[in-house]
């Protein structure tokens, strides 16, 4: 994408703050899993994970100051845990803390303006202006998601996963809105093996 050019952003899925929140994993542990550990990592979960291969500045605007990319990076982070302070305590059903709300307000503020929209590889997408080498910018269709999900109804079944060591957020899709487990198939079935492994070793070895 030539640098002056207009940058076209697909709709945003519902759950991907929370997917942004996740990219650091395991943070009930005393060492936390980052996925995003430089400016590049942050590039490649743009392009994977919100779609913004097409929108993306062009490769010669990623080459600034190492200072500035680390900036950047930091402001990224930060919003990222304002997010997840914000959609842990909705998981909990509590007001959404004050500072992490306007923190959002304020990045939220920065972002382009959703003025347009256009015909777009088989779709719709909105079109913006050029696309500037900023956290409000490259984060966009992040602070959207989070944005429409707070005044959607679906805020309703974001939920914390129960493994106090996994602590992802996700939405609740449950017929009931009973899942408690980020995935069944990894927290909920190490859930079941520990506890398996505590009723054993509380009931002692078999007597003879």
């Amino acid at each position: 994408m030539p640098d002056d050019a207009p940058a076209l952003i697909s709709l945003p899925a519902t759950d991907l703050c929370l997917g942004f929140v996740n990219t650091l994993g395991w943070r009930g542990r005393p060492h936390p899993s980052e996925t995003l550990n430089d400016i590049n990592d942050l590039k490649a979960w743009l392009r994977k994970s919100a779609g913004m291969a097409e929108a993306l500045p062009s490769a010669s605007r990623w080459n600034v100051e190492p200072k500035e990319r680390a900036a950047v990076l930091a402001e990224a982070l930060a919003g990222r845990e304002a997010l997840f302070g914000l959609f842990q305590a909705i998981a909990a059903g509590s007001p959404a803390p004050k500072h992490h709300f306007a923190r959002l307000q304020r990045t939220l503020a920065a972002t382009p303006e959703r003025r347009r929209i256009i015909p777009a590889a088989g779709g719709f997408a909105w079109q913006i202006g050029k696309m500037q080498f900023s956290m409000p910018c490259l984060l966009a269709p992040v602070l959207w998601s989070a944005a429409d999900l707070l005044v959607s109804e679906a805020r309703n079944r974001v939920r914390l996963c129960a493994n106090r060591e996994c602590l992802w957020l996700f939405l609740d899709a449950s017929r009931n809105a009973t899942r408690v487990w980020c995935d069944m198939a990894a927290c909920g079935n190490r859930a079941k093996a520990r506890r398996h492994y505590l009723r054993s070793k509380e009931a002692g070895p078999l007597s003879s």
